[in-house]
């Protein structure tokens, strides 16, 4: 299969890239030029015979792009929560007019597949329980708004062109290569300089958590597996307080519990949302299911940032 994969030098696409590979698939990767240091996330598959490297801007003229692909994955997005409550424009731009770029380029060359990869963020807080793919979208600022009239564009284009679109959506995800101003790189970074770990609010809202193979190994699984108008949620059911993560991180690097400090975040996150959960009975029942522990997985990702400090600064 030939996979387009938007946002390919980012997260969680550099991963899927190299996955993709390994499983056979040949990848034409599309990326923005913005940052080098994004980079370094592909260097150990840049120059392989099955891949191919695009820069552009989204936003931009992305005409005849999809030709010829068999699959579509759509990662490339704004996803700085923080970022889009001070300037939501770009936002915007990238998350919704993009999309519809990618969309319209979408009807004009006909994949077999187009995978939009959203968050449990359109959703908005759920104190009990977990949401189902059917639950109604509550997103509570300009990030989630964004991606959830993005998910609403999708299922247009397929409800009015029978485009064949899958919606993704995950939890928080985590492992090596993230962007350094997470919350897992910034807690291990002063862990190490034995600084302050900032924990927003009381420490008490609440996360779920995924390792980013996983949500790629589910990606792959969907393209083969999924069915096309159809949402899924990507989850692995573990979830963590805030505060209980910055203590497991403490833990592993052998550090004092008390660097743990609460930051007020009135203004820097207002509206922030005290948890998300997502049920995913629905994947389970296609045969996938994740292959990392929370507890394995975060020990194996804080000691890779450990050993990559260069990657945190």
């Amino acid at each position: 299969m030939k996979i387009f994969v938007t946002g390919v030098t980012g997260f969680i696409g550099s991963h899927f890239g190299r996955m993709a590979l390994l499983a056979g698939h040949s990848v034409v990767g599309f990326a923005r030029q913005s940052d080098t240091r994004n980079i370094r996330r592909i260097d150990d598959y840049r120059s392989s015979g099955a891949f191919r490297l695009v820069f552009g801007d989204i936003t931009g003229d992305i005409s005849g792009l999809l030709e010829g692909m068999d699959a579509v994955v759509h990662f490339a997005a704004r996803t700085f929560v923080d970022h889009s409550i001070l300037d939501p424009e770009p936002f915007i731009q990238s998350n919704i007019v993009g999309t519809y770029k990618l969309l319209e380029q979408a009807r004009k060359y006909k994949p077999s597949v187009y995978v939009q990869v959203s968050t449990d963020e359109v959703y908005g807080t759920i104190l009990e329980g977990a949401y189902k793919e059917n639950a109604c979208l509550n997103p509570t600022n300009p990030y989630s708004s964004t991606k959830a009239a993005a998910d609403m564009l999708c299922l247009s284009y397929w409800n009015t062109y029978k485009l064949p679109i899958i919606i993704t959506r995950t939890e928080n995800n985590y492992g090596p290569w993230q962007h350094p101003q997470k919350a897992i790189p910034v807690f291990v970074r002063n862990a190490l300089q034995n600084k302050p770990l900032p924990v927003y609010g009381d420490g008490k809202h609440r996360r779920m958590w995924l390792h980013v193979e996983d949500h790629c190994s589910a990606i792959l699984h969907l393209l083969r597996q999924g069915k096309a108008g159809e949402i899924y949620h990507v989850a692995g059911e573990e979830e963590l307080e805030n505060e209980e993560l910055a203590r497991r991180i403490l833990t592993i690097l052998g550090k004092p519990h008390s660097l743990i400090s609460f930051v007020p975040d009135h203004n820097i996150r207002p509206g922030h949302d005290r948890r998300y959960a997502l049920n995913v009975e629905k994947l389970g029942s296609t045969g996938w299911k994740p292959s990392h522990t929370l507890a394995d997985g975060l020990e194996q990702t804080v000691l890779w940032y450990k050993n990559h400090p260069e990657w945190c600064i």
